[in-house]
């Protein structure tokens, strides 16, 4: 078994539902600390929570966004001892880890980059992940390292095409409806302030101070078929 299908087969077995590895040497060496290699590891959010946020943020989503942030934590550091126990070097970015620019709400190195690097998936016009498999219904954090894995093919352009769904369902006109590429900058088709900022009021409403919204994650076409092909299950 090789280093990248015993890592995946060990990070599986620990909760996250799909693992990939990236070639992130287009990316500028400092937004990557020096490492040509990243793991996405995305886990699911459970598809019963998902179903309930069609009318706003619950304290069951809340309560579930916390719980997969502790796993992905767990998930990221694992793989950085598992690597490291092998002679390579790794950092993970768990949150304490992770950077983000208030200014911007951007950080130097998103993980649903990698994710596309690592041909997982898409970015959606309303700057989430877009997976086949399970839609936006997917949270991800990432690992990186030194370690020659076996990268995927990367996700360059937008498989969206012609759906505005989340565009016209964004309770705060955040996203702008034009279809992401890697040439594109973030800001040219989703607000991420106006997005926050109308998340955080929506989350207010169930007596929370956090920034949680979820309709673009709820409406989006492949989510929908998840949830139905999880409910035929």
């Amino acid at each position: 078994m090789s280093l990248s299908e015993e890592l995946k087969q060990e990070l599986v077995e620990k909760g996250a539902a799909v693992v990939g590895y990236a070639d992130l040497s287009d990316i500028p060496e400092e937004n990557r600390r020096g490492f040509r290699y990243g793991i996405s590891i995305l886990v699911t959010v459970d598809p019963g929570i998902i179903s309930g946020i069609g009318n706003g943020p619950t304290i069951e989503y809340y309560n579930e966004y916390n719980r997969l942030n502790i796993l992905l934590d767990n998930l990221a550091q694992y793989a950085s001892d598992f690597l490291e126990a092998k002679g390579f070097k790794a950092y993970p970015l768990t949150r304490k880890n992770v950077i983000e620019d208030e200014n911007t709400w951007r950080s130097d190195l998103p993980h649903k980059t990698t994710a596309t690097r690592a041909g997982i998936g898409w970015i959606g016009k309303c700057a989430l992940l877009v997976t086949k498999q399970y839609g936006s219904t997917v949270r991800l954090t990432t690992v990186l390292t030194d370690a020659c894995l076996e990268t995927g093919e990367p996700i360059n352009d937008s498989q969206c095409g012609s759906c505005t769904v989340c565009t016209e369902i964004c309770p705060g006109n955040a996203v702008k409806g034009i279809n992401w590429n890697t040439q594109t900058d973030r800001d040219t088709f989703y607000n991420a302030f106006v997005c926050r900022k109308t998340a955080r009021e929506r989350t207010a409403k169930i007596g929370i101070q956090n920034s949680l919204c979820g309709l673009c994650i709820y409406s989006c076409p492949y989510t929908r078929e998840y949830l139905r092909n999880t409910a035929k299950a």
